[in-house]
């Protein structure tokens, strides 16, 4: 899984990369959407905004919920996929979508959570806010995930459902692009 994961990545982040040497024709590799921006507190309290982008070469964005049985089977994966890329400036933040909503809907992802042993940063999206309004409330299968790159822009498609079971498509589809891109 880890050589998966690594060569998802990399095909991703290459593609980024050939990005700016696009011909500017509609069929570029990647597109350049931006994240929205956001500055929300986190499960803890504390505040996370958009800003942590440029900390890091890419960051793995995975919106989920606490009704979403797969969302939270997929846990344990992000967070070994979390540690493998620490060392390598990759970064993964998780977006409690409902743990806003309320007192208890916070407390059940923070046990959710803990429960599988998560350490990443995790975002709960105050539903007032533009953030919530604007991009959030506008998800509707769960799980959803994007990548993000240093300057905020989302890289690709968005990884709808289980990430793991999706990763040999997109990885294949990726590395098709870089394939073609340079031809032997």
């Amino acid at each position: 899984m880890k050589r998966v994961l690594i060569l998802l990545l990399s095909a991703v982040l290459m593609t980024a990369a050939l990005t700016g040497c696009s011909s500017g024709e509609e069929d570029a590799l990647v597109s350049k959407t931006p994240f929205p921006e956001f500055s929300e507190v986190d499960i803890a309290g504390d505040e996370i905004s958009s800003d942590i982008f440029a900390d890091y070469d890419a960051t793995i964005v995975n919106f989920w919920n606490n009704g979403c049985g797969s969302c939270i089977a997929e846990m344990p994966e992000l967070e070994e996929l979390y540690q493998d890329f620490k060392e390598r400036n990759i970064n993964l933040i998780g977006v409690g979508t409902d743990s806003g909503e309320s007192r208890e809907q916070l407390d059940t992802a923070r046990e959710i959570l803990k429960e599988k042993g998560v350490t990443y940063h995790n975002i709960s999206p105050d539903p007032e806010g533009d953030f919530y309004k604007d991009f959030v409330a506008d998800i509707s299968t769960y799980p959803t995930t994007y990548i993000v790159d240093s300057e905020g822009n989302i890289v690709g498609a968005d990884i709808v459902g289980n990430v793991k079971k999706q990763l040999d498509t997109v990885a294949l589809k990726g590395l098709g692009r870089l394939v073609s891109a340079f031809p032997l």
